[in-house]
């Protein structure tokens, strides 16, 4: 699953309500991501935890620094793996 753009709470209310499309996906890519918010960081951490309890490792593609500040911050960046985006990812 490819997010862009905002994750913020407004969207973060529709990509709950459609997380049958893509709560099942171990990768997340986020290089389009321009903008985050503790509701867009609480809800990649939901699906993290969703994730872990499969069994399996949540990874996220092209998460920006901003992303990785805000999740030191909540003590949760842990909880994901990291992959650089690359050219052939976009």
């Amino acid at each position: 699953m490819t997010l862009s753009g905002e994750l913020q709470a407004p969207q973060v209310n529709d990509l709950w309500q459609r997380r049958d499309e893509w709560w099942q996906d171990d990768r997340l890519e986020l290089g389009g991501v321009t903008t985050l918010d503790s509701a867009g960081l609480a809800l990649l951490v939901k699906w993290a935890k969703a994730v872990l309890a499969r069994g399996a490792t949540p990874q996220l593609v092209g998460a920006s620094s901003d992303f990785y500040t805000l999740a030191n911050l909540y003590g949760v960046a842990g909880l994901f793996q990291s992959t650089p985006l690359t050219t052939e990812d976009a």
